[in-house]
């Protein structure tokens, strides 16, 4: 159904949602997932609605996902990213605080590379300040844009934000040609807060010959739409700022760790399976930690024995513990027929499998979250046996290569800005690799070593390439740390001869 709002997602948005949203409640912890109920945690067939919410209160959670993502989405920063040498110097001073916010290219490149291995895609994009005119109405010169503090800057836009973009391939390249992203905002409102929903539109207008064919593109504009509060109190859309964007393109650019479907903005994400299983690892435990209260509380059976009831003739509850006294009277007038309690409890042997399940599955998430460090990634036996050492072959290594690739284009959009001919060179961290398995990497480099295979360089270099040693060891340091602990020869000789007495010293020889 066609809408006029702004904030109306495209179908890449909602076919990609329902993971979005399920991998950003899994990041937030036990809280939002049993908050999310049986949307993660289904209700059992005839659960009594208070039974399942006291299992959903209390149920198990033990984030492996986000420690798989982290230690994923920290390979590449090992070593600082980093612009060249032979950038003009204010791309250098942008890149120490490239956000306008503080933040450097390291810091923002780590946030990104987090969002994309997380949400498939992230994006960037590269805003410019405002110009306030002239009184005069003459243009601005340079002098009155520092004056002003006038900038480029970066904008980090997650996949969550980008509620529609769309694109086309003009001579052979693909531009975006439309874009809406959520800006809401929270303000001060004296002494309280309120809340601010605004959308950005960037749109660039086909251009269409008489047959109606598309032959080309206008210039990039902006619209900024705010919503607000009507008379009647319904809300509606209005425009609150908008204009010409002045180098001409949309200026976003994707970091991509999903696999593309053809020429949609839908991806295959690269962590759904583990997400998923995460999913499955939270249930597992969740129902053993429900049947180990239930084999600590097991149910009371009561056979041949008349329950006392209530006023209205309803079974009284049988008060169960230490302190408490259970009869069981003849049910005739044998004194042998009598009745009994009962305990009913789950065996060992349920825990046993249980626990079992859920080890088996944790450690089948944990395998999935390595898979990215290795080039075998579609085999669960060789990723747990693999010394994993390659270069370049990895999924992590090429997504950090298409983090540089991001990360270039952005800084060719700041020099369109900056009307600088530059073309960017970004270092970005790719030398790194995981030792699988129960740490036979290590064990393998220190036999190495102590068999003289290996230089005690190169083993301290793969050590730290490894985060085995930090990523600030110092070789040379070290080294001279090492000769300062070395004992002095002469002190020796002192010392040896200072502990053995004359032998002309009949004192000190008794």
């Amino acid at each position: 159904m066609a809408t006029n709002s702004p904030d109306t997602t495209s179908s890449d948005y909602d076919a990609m949602a329902p993971y979005w949203a399920m991998v950003a409640t899994i990041l937030e912890g036990a809280d939002a997932m049993r908050a999310a109920g049986q949307l993660y945690l289904p209700q059992f067939p005839n659960e009594a609605n208070p039974d399942y919410e006291y299992r959903r209160a209390n149920a198990k959670f033990t984030n492996i996902y986000a420690d798989i993502v982290a230690n994923l989405a920290a390979k590449p920063f090992a070593e600082e990213v980093t612009l060249d040498d032979k950038a003009p110097q204010r791309l250098k001073d942008l890149a120490e605080d490239i956000d306008g916010r503080g933040n450097n290219l390291h810091k923002f490149a780590g946030e990104i590379f987090f969002g994309g291995i997380n949400d498939a895609i992230d994006w960037i994009l590269v805003e410019f300040s405002r110009a306030k005119p002239r009184a005069d109405g003459r243009p601005l010169t340079l002098e009155d844009e520092r004056k002003q503090g006038l900038r480029p800057y970066w904008v980090h836009i997650p996949a969550t934000r980008m509620l529609a973009v769309y694109s086309a391939v003009v001579d052979g390249k693909e531009i975006f040609t439309h874009a809406r992203i959520r800006e809401t905002e929270t303000r001060r409102d004296g002494f309280g807060e309120v809340t601010v929903e605004r959308v950005r539109v960037l749109n660039r207008e086909p251009i269409v010959d008489e047959s109606g064919n598309v032959v080309a593109y206008a210039p990039a504009t902006f619209e900024l739409w705010q919503k607000t509060t009507g008379r009647r109190g319904k809300a509606a859309w209005q425009i609150v700022d908008g204009g010409p964007i002045s180098i001409g393109v949309i200026a976003l650019v994707p970091f991509i760790t999903g696999r593309r479907k053809g020429a949609s903005w839908q991806f295959i994400p690269p962590m759904r399976d583990a997400a998923n299983l995460q999913i499955e690892h939270y249930q597992q435990e969740t129902a053993l930690k429900s049947i180990k209260e239930l084999t600590a509380f097991p149910m009371l059976a009561a056979n041949g024995v008349q329950p006392d009831v209530d006023a209205d003739q309803q079974p009284k509850p049988v008060p169960v513990g230490p302190k408490s006294v259970l009869y069981a009277p003849p049910f005739n007038s044998e004194a042998s027929s009598h009745g009994e309690w009962t305990f009913i409890e789950p065996t060992a042997a349920s825990l046993k499998f249980l626990a079992e399940d859920v080890k088996n599955t944790e450690q089948q998430l944990r395998e999935l979250g390595r898979q990215p460090l290795t080039a075998q990634t579609g085999n669960l036996t060789v990723v747990t046996t693999a010394f994993a050492a390659q270069k370049g072959n990895s999924a992590v290594q090429a997504w950090a290569l298409n983090l540089k690739d991001a990360l270039e284009q952005a800084f060719v959009l700041t020099s369109m800005w900056l009307n600088e001919r530059y073309e960017p060179t970004v270092t970005v961290f790719t030398d790194f690799s995981l030792e699988m398995g129960d740490d036979k990497g290590p064990t393998t480099l220190t036999e190495a070593r102590k068999n003289g295979d290996l230089s005690r360089e190169t083993y301290w270099a793969e050590l730290k390439r490894r985060s085995i040693l930090s990523g600030d060891f110092d070789a040379k340091a070290e080294e001279q740390r090492l000769i300062e602990e070395m004992p002095d020869p002469d002190d020796d000789e002192e010392i040896e001869g200072a502990l053995t007495p004359p032998a002309n010293d009949p004192e000190l020889a008794a």
